[in-house]
């Protein structure tokens, strides 16, 4: 579902740092275009060819994953599988089983708050924010008839995974950046550099610190647009979601590209969620599913270890703020 970023953070790390003596490790960053937007990679590096090197096959790794997990291609490998007949069990490729198997799990957890299934509604919205015309109820009831997480199922024995219905569709946009941001920087920690940042817009990995600092200074921006004072992490992901960029303008209401599952619209009442937890994966789902539930703080029911906080427009709404967003 954010197929698109949703949230801008700006990164607060020293781009000339002066180096120690005794040390060797030097800055290197990169950048390519995936998954509608720009995927940032910065860590250190003794060797600059082999630093190089890890990172371009760290982006191929994450290209073809892209390529297999994205609803814009028609013959992409999640597109094939939404084509294959009600019933029929399709063995999948490792990193998209993966992906759907999380997905899934999530979806269970959060109870449909968040649900890759949700497609055809997805491509409803997209219709809407181009024309500028809602769909009427008779094409939301189609489209709702066809979504559910309920009819999605996986064998990871097997490594497949069946629909129960003709004509499902499935949108990995809520937890794919963040899925690629891990297999980059899971790429880079195995080849020994693990003080990296992978930012892919609103989601962001995080290694150890950069050298002499306590950690990566990170800042949100939200409504006012203003960036917030920085926090320092290190070996954990931050995702942002919300609607600060992606939403349209239909009549009195502003609808967002987070779609309720319960209306099939996108999300009118405005908010920006930001999530802390160990892995991307996990950050980028979570924060889409903090926009959309009614009580964000139950979240961290399904996930402990999860930091958590929802800003709303409305001043009038106490903000939920838990976890390492306490001390900021």
């Amino acid at each position: 579902m954010k197929w698109i970023a949703l949230a801008s953070l700006i990164f607060l790390t020293s781009c000339g740092e002066k180096e120690e003596e005794e040390t060797v490790l030097r800055r290197k960053e990169s950048q390519r275009p995936l998954m509608g937007t720009l995927f940032r990679v910065v860590t250190y590096v003794d060797d600059d060819e082999a630093g190089r090197k890890a990172m371009d096959e760290a982006f191929e790794i994450a290209a073809d994953f892209a390529t297999a997990a994205t609803d814009y291609e028609a013959d992409s490998e999640l597109n094939l599988f939404c084509k294959s007949a009600a019933g029929e069990p399709v063995k999948l490729s490792e990193n998209l089983f993966g992906v759907l198997a999380l997905a899934h799990q999530l979806a269970i957890d959060t109870a449909g708050v968040y649900d890759p299934t949700l497609g055809p509604l997805t491509h409803l919205w997209r219709e809407s924010k181009n024309s500028g015309i809602l769909p009427d109820e008779e094409m939301l009831e189609a489209a709702k008839s066809v979504s559910g997480y309920q009819h999605l199922s996986l064998n990871s024995k097997d490594q497949t995974a069946t629909l129960a219905l003709n004509g499902m569709q499935l949108d990995l946009g809520g937890i794919a950046k963040g899925y690629a941001a891990d297999l980059i920087f899971e790429h880079l920690k195995n080849a020994g550099y693990n003080q990296t940042l992978v930012a892919a817009a609103g989601d962001i990995r995080l290694g150890d610190a950069p050298p002499d600092k306590e950690g990566w200074g990170i800042a949100l921006r939200t409504f006012r647009l203003t960036p917030s004072e920085p926090m320092f992490l290190k070996n954990c992901a931050i995702s942002t979601s919300g609607d600060l960029y992606q939403n349209v303008q239909i009549g009195e209401n502003k609808y967002s590209h987070l779609i309720d599952p319960n209306t099939g619209l996108g999300m009118t009442s405005r908010r920006a969620a930001s999530v802390i937890a160990p892995f991307a994966q996990l950050t980028d789902p979570l924060a889409t599913a903090a926009c959309l539930i009614d009580d964000p703080a139950q979240l961290a029911n399904i996930r402990p270890d999860l930091s958590l906080r929802v800003l709303y427009e409305d001043p009038n709404i106490q903000p939920v703020v838990t976890g390492a967003f306490l001390a900021n």
